[in-house]
């Protein structure tokens, strides 16, 4: 009889330690890329500050994980990640459309180029023909068709900050930031507002499933009330980039 009652206890002790990974993997894991000011290691960035805020409305649980920024873009590739912060019509791209889904936008930004503070403003990559020019790594991943035929010499470096001091020391003639990223940073630099080199919106972007497609649905319900609420731009501050709700809800695919 002990026996039995033994080898009982071992099945439910058994069955209980199966059960435990598939409750700890429960959830969003997403993917946290390193963007200057917008998404941090500390979880204290601006996006996710917006989407913290969004998902108090919801019963879903986010696991963030912060790596490098290309590096970032792998583990969700390699599906190690159910989301991703930004990137959309990168992985549009190389995954297909009908791969990912996306929410609406946490924010706007555009690419634009910047030279030092006492010189003028550069709005032309044909300006730069044979020049050398600073860029962030992994953002050639939206970078590459805007350079693409341009006979430009481009140093990849690890952050805008890096970017500036090289460029404050003449290592380049001029350097592609985005805004907002590079906001903390504008004190020494100039550019033309009106010249944007590329503009798009990060979005929290997911791999097409069912699950994600209902986080979506109900994440961007509230996403777009806060935006209309003016919560974005309350949590942002000065890293706010205004944009239409509306317009915005029809550039990328979104979770039906």
């Amino acid at each position: 009889m002990k026996r039995c009652l033994y080898a009982f206890c071992a099945l439910l002790l058994g069955a209980g330690s199966l059960s435990m990974p598939a409750m700890a993997d429960s959830g969003i894991r997403l993917a946290v890329p390193d963007i200057t000011g917008l998404l941090t290691e500390d979880q204290d960035g601006v996006y996710q500050k917006i989407l913290h805020r969004a998902l108090e409305a919801t019963d879903v649980e986010v696991r963030e994980s912060f790596y490098p920024y290309k590096r970032a873009l792998l583990i969700f590739e390699q599906g190690d990640a159910d989301c991703i912060y930004s990137f959309t019509e990168v992985l549009a791209q190389r995954l297909g459309e009908d791969a990912i889904i996306a929410s609406f936008p946490l924010g706007k930004f555009s690419y634009y180029l910047f030279t030092s503070k006492e010189d003028k403003p550069v709005s032309k990559l044909e300006r730069l023909e044979g020049k050398t020019v600073g860029a962030v790594i992994g953002h050639e991943t939206y970078l590459d068709k805007v350079l693409g035929g341009h006979g430009i010499n481009v140093i990849w470096s690890k952050s805008d900050a890096q970017n500036v001091a090289m460029m404050e020391h003449q290592r380049f003639s001029a350097m592609i930031a985005a805004v907002p990223d590079i906001r903390p940073f504008l004190d020494k630099l100039s550019y033309d507002p009106e010249q944007p080199l590329l503009e798009s919106y990060d979005r929290l972007t997911c791999h097409n499933t069912e699950d994600n497609r209902r986080f979506l649905r109900e994440l961007s319900a509230e996403m777009a009330r806060l935006k209309e609420d003016g919560v974005y731009q309350q949590l942002a501050g000065s890293l706010y980039v205004e944009f239409e709700g509306g317009v915005a809800a029809t550039t990328a695919p979104l979770a039906q």
